[in-house]
């Protein structure tokens, strides 16, 4: 044989399959890369670490742990991180449940009044800035979000966020965000080869830059390990590099609860999320006893991962399976049919989605709106149900979600704004860093934001995050990066004193760029940095009159009329219909009158 033959046969061959062997088990590679006092960093993809977490709870929880934890959220199954006490401090910009509907969690209550766990709030946005400052080496990102709100107060203190000159514009300030390098990160993907060449499917949400920022590397988890000629024939799915990675754990259904998408990938089997099993997750943290009894059963009582598939049985992953399948919301609307048919008039909040539909269609076609980016829930109902009734004038939007979806056509059936039956219909799958920073909130944004609020005040300031108590409630997300920076937002709350008040506790999001307030009685509009009232619903009261009295007694300060007040008619029948074949389970929008 030639010498040129023999160096293609043996180097080159070499080559095509070649690469460190990093494979090992979970347990093993947490005992030989986690430490006490670590900087953790669970990446938030479309999928999330859950078995990795699981396994590091089963071999901290009688230690002392003491991790701080920087990811996008601090909910689902990284509030087990909190409840088996492993957390010291959390760095997130949302930390609460998110299903069925958004709220505070009992065990981030009882953690924050123990005092031996804090909180670091920030927003969906400036923590993925964080992570890519970190990634790239550079100190600081610059960001148009935080500046207004309370929160820049307490990052300035805490020295990881700052107001300086813009060095291009004197006299204008210009709000930066420190760099963050966490020690080790940990990533649920598709696929890998056993090297750590990582297979991740879209959206992102925060993306990888924490695993990339790592200073000791990442922990990799996959559905699959699979050959370098495989991850060679989908390099464009490839988000993490192998020199990024210090250990290959294959462990199936590693997101579980939380699903796993792919298309294009015939190999690949997507699951969908586990609802029934995030629900019980969710009642079982209303009673430290039974939290304690949720964690036993579910994850330190078992040996590994594989018990804990075995615990769910094949049966289930397989119907999950079949519930990832982007017609199956037709078989699920089937099932609501009869309660569908029976409901009957609106009751207040499915009329304050319909009247807000209604507002976020009229500013569309005058504000020439060209995208829409809803937070959950009921904020996000309003911007599926005016896409629809919008597209029926002959007039379109963009539908956006921060996670990194843009370009969705809601299914029925399915109202959690992470449907994974929603995937499919997306013209664009990006991440939280271009659904925010761009497409919502960069300079040519032309965005529309609907958002809810835990209280607002009378110039249209938003708090989610403190209580005058100090009781937390559940952070940001991304409502602050969309109050300073999309071209208007429109909120959608329920009217009570409580909620509607004088001045807000805390000013997670300041109302400059708030033009309506959309409560289950009427509209407000925001005139020389006021709201006032300008139109009523029908049905509210007898008159007009006596309308704007409730209207009066459920508002916390004294309130401005419009003196050409208006009153809207009633939601239709047809606008019901469609509101309510989104949400038949009726999460967000209450008992049926």
């Amino acid at each position: 044989m030639s010498l040129w033959r023999e160096v293609v046969s043996n180097k080159v061959q070499h080559l095509e399959e070649g690469g460190a062997d990093k494979r090992m088990g979970l347990a093993e590679a947490v005992r030989r890369f986690v430490r006490p006092g670590m900087k953790i960093n669970p990446v938030s993809l479309q999928s999330r670490p859950v078995a990795a977490l699981a396994e590091l709870i089963r071999q901290f929880s009688d230690r002392e742990a003491g991790f701080e934890f920087i990811s996008s959220s601090l909910s689902g199954n990284y509030l087990q991180l909190v409840g088996a006490g492993l957390l010291r401090r959390a760095i997130v910009s949302f930390a609460g449940e998110g299903y069925p509907t958004p709220g505070p969690s009992p065990v981030v209550a009882r953690a924050l009044e123990r005092g031996d766990f804090e909180l670091e709030n920030w927003t969906m946005l400036t923590i993925s800035q964080r992570l890519l400052a970190g990634a790239m080496g550079v100190p600081f990102l610059t960001t148009r979000s935080i500046q207004g709100s309370d929160m820049a107060e307490e990052l300035e203190r805490a020295g990881a966020y700052a107001e300086v000159e813009d060095p291009f514009e004197p006299g204008r300030q210009q709000g930066v965000v420190r760099a963050y390098r966490p020690d080790l990160s940990f990533v649920h993907a598709w696929a890998a080869d056993a090297s750590g060449n990582a297979i991740c499917f879209p959206p992102y949400q925060e993306n990888v830059y924490g695993a990339l920022a790592a200073s000791e590397g990442v922990i990799l988890t996959v559905h699959r390990v699979v050959s370098r000629s495989f991850v060679r024939r989908h390099s464009q799915l490839v988000r993490i590099p192998a020199e990024r990675v210090v250990a290959v754990c294959e462990v199936p259904y590693g997101s579980h609860p939380y699903g796993n998408y792919a298309t294009g990938v015939p190999e690949f089997i997507p699951y969908a999320n586990d609802y029934p099993f995030m629900r019980e997750h969710r009642a079982a943290q209303d009673r430290p006893e039974d939290y304690e009894a949720w964690l036993s059963k579910w994850i330190l009582e078992l040996p590994d991962h594989d018990a804990y598939l075995a615990n769910l049985g094949s049966e289930r992953m397989e119907a999950l399976e079949h519930l990832a399948g982007p017609e199956t919301w037709r078989d699920e609307l089937e099932y609501h049919a009869e309660s569908l048919d029976a409901l009957g008039e609106a009751n207040a909040t499915e009329e304050m989605i319909v009247q807000a539909a209604r507002v976020v269609g009229e500013r569309v076609r005058e504000a020439g709106h060209t995208t829409v980016l809803s937070g959950v829930g009921q904020a996000a109902l309003t911007a599926w149900l005016a896409s629809h009734r919008l597209r029926e004038e002959g007039v379109e939007f963009t539908n956006l979600a921060e996670t990194g979806m843009v370009g969705h056509d809601p299914r029925p059936a399915d109202p959690f704004l992470v449907n994974y039956r929603n995937l499919p219909t997306t013209t664009l799958l990006t991440d939280v860093m271009e659904a925010l920073g761009l497409y919502a909130c960069g300079g040519a944004n032309r965005c529309l934001a609907t958002l809810g609020a835990g209280q607002i005040d009378r110039c249209g300031n938003v708090n989610s995050s403190w209580n005058a108590d100090g009781s937390f409630i559940v952070g940001s997300g991304g409502a602050n990066d969309l109050a300073n920076a999309a071209r208007e937002t429109v909120i959608v709350a329920r009217q009570r004193a409580q909620t509607f008040v004088e001045k807000v506790d805390f000013v997670t999001s300041h109302g400059e760029r708030v033009s309506r307030v959309i409560s289950h009685m009427g509209i407000y509009e925001r005139q020389d940095g006021e709201l006032v009232l300008t139109a009523v619903f029908e049905g509210v009261a007898e008159d007009l009159e006596s309308a704007v009295d409730l209207i009066r007694a459920h508002c916390g300060w004294a309130l401005r009329v419009s003196p050409a007040v208006e009153i809207r008619p009633s939601a239709s029948a047809e606008e019901l219909a469609l509101l309510r074949v989104f949400a038949p389970e009726r999460s967000f929008l209450g008992r049926a009158r």
